[in-house]
């Protein structure tokens, strides 16, 4: 288990599960766009530009919802988020050495969706 976060962003978005969508693609871009957006816009609210070099790090992505999601379509809900949130840092979502990801998630109040980003050193 990771440090005790040490940043905390919360970012007001509704994550679906991805894989469990039948839509148009452009409906499903258009949740994209605004799902990296909503995330670039609270990292920077948050004064988060440029802080972080001294990797690794872990983040933690937890999904806040009316239902909780099974374990696969979970991990896919945050897609977008996390690319943009790699994006942010200037990191390889996929490079461990760098970053490492934790994905939870818990129930929220009626109709209450939220992202919470919680960073955490590594040991």
């Amino acid at each position: 288990m990771p440090n005790e976060f040490f940043w905390r962003i919360e970012v007001p978005i509704r994550l679906v599960s991805e894989a469990n969508q039948r839509e148009h693609w452009a409906t499903r871009n258009k949740r994209k766009r605004a799902q990296q957006r909503a995330v670039e816009l609270a990292w920077f609210a948050a004064g988060m530009r440029g802080r972080f070099h001294a990797f690794p790090y872990v983040i933690e992505l937890v999904r806040v919802g009316v239902r909780k999601l099974d374990p696969d379509n979970l991990a896919g809900s945050f897609k977008h988020a996390q690319d943009q949130i790699a994006r942010c840092l200037g990191v390889d979502d996929g490079d461990e050495k760098r970053v490492r990801w934790i994905y939870s998630q818990r129930k929220g109040a009626p109709k209450q969706y939220a992202l919470e980003i919680l960073i955490h050193e590594s040991d």
